[in-house]
């Protein structure tokens, strides 16, 4: 309380005397400005997010921006007749193991091979739906496991739509590496091409070890760091707490890359 009269903000006088006045709720950032923040300032945006609350527009837009970016992609590369013809080969392959294991006749063999010819249509559309639907799926898988390692593992105090607002902007960066991915792609040839050392290979899909290159990705990593951030401010937990629960999903997503060319 001030000695002119005035009265120190926050409080209130009553017939009573002098009562706490709750501070005025913090309002959200733009969505334009979270997108900058993500980028140039992630603690003080996902600060903003913990004290103005979660919206769903935190996570929808980035995702949707992305699984959009990742649809048109597929649908470019399935449009490019040397990646079709990579897939055929691949399938072909598999078949002839089949055969060779005495799984498949040479006849049956025959008859998949004459469907797979018959079926590129359907392969493209299954192709390239499945790349925007597959991503929103592991998104919220992923979402679901952030939220349990950083409330339980972490003993963070998050929901889980805070955890969804948290995932959803350092999607953002996401968006960003699939467009330079797809640029990157049409400049090299190569169907799969980002910013890692994969770039320097012939087929980054071949085996898991190029595919593990893949995840070498400067901003993936990055990506990764923003979200340990964001774990750090949305579920109250320090931020060694948040880079170790960000980069242990980092060693899950290399894993799954390994294993059978997903990333996320």
């Amino acid at each position: 309380m001030m000695t002119d009269g005035t009265y120190e903000s926050g409080s209130e006088f009553t017939n009573e005397g002098m009562t706490s006045v709750p501070p005025p709720p913090v309002e959200p950032l733009s969505m334009s400005d979270k997108f900058v923040g993500v980028l140039t300032e992630p603690a003080a945006t996902f600060a903003n997010v913990r004290a103005a609350g979660p919206r769903t527009s935190d996570w929808l837009l980035p995702v949707g921006i992305t699984a959009l970016i990742l649809i048109v992609g597929m649908f470019l590369r399935f449009s490019n007749p040397d990646f079709m013809a990579k897939i055929i080969e691949q399938q072909s392959k598999g078949i002839a193991e089949q055969v060779e294991k005495g799984k498949l006749s040479q006849e049956q063999a025959d008859q998949a091979l004459d469907q797979m010819e018959n079926m590129q249509g359907l392969i493209k559309i299954g192709g390239t739906i499945s790349a925007g639907v597959g991503f929103v799926i592991m998104f919220f898988v992923f979402a679901l496991l952030y939220w349990l390692g950083a409330k339980y593992l972490m003993k963070g105090d998050v929901t889980f739509a805070l955890i969804l607002s948290a995932a959803g902007l350092s999607t953002f960066m996401s968006a960003i590496d699939q467009l330079l991915s797809l640029l990157l792609s049409f400049l090299t040839g190569k169907p799969f091409a980002n910013l890692s050392p994969a770039l320097f290979v012939g087929d980054p899909m071949a085996n898991a070890g190029t595919r593990l290159l893949l995840m070498l990705n400067p901003i993936s990593i990055w990506m990764y760091y923003v979200l340990g951030i964001g774990f750090e401010h949305v579920a109250a937990i320090t931020r060694t707490k948040g880079l170790i629960l960000a980069f242990a999903f980092f060693v899950l997503a290399a894993l799954f890359s390994i294993v059978g060319g997903y990333g996320m």
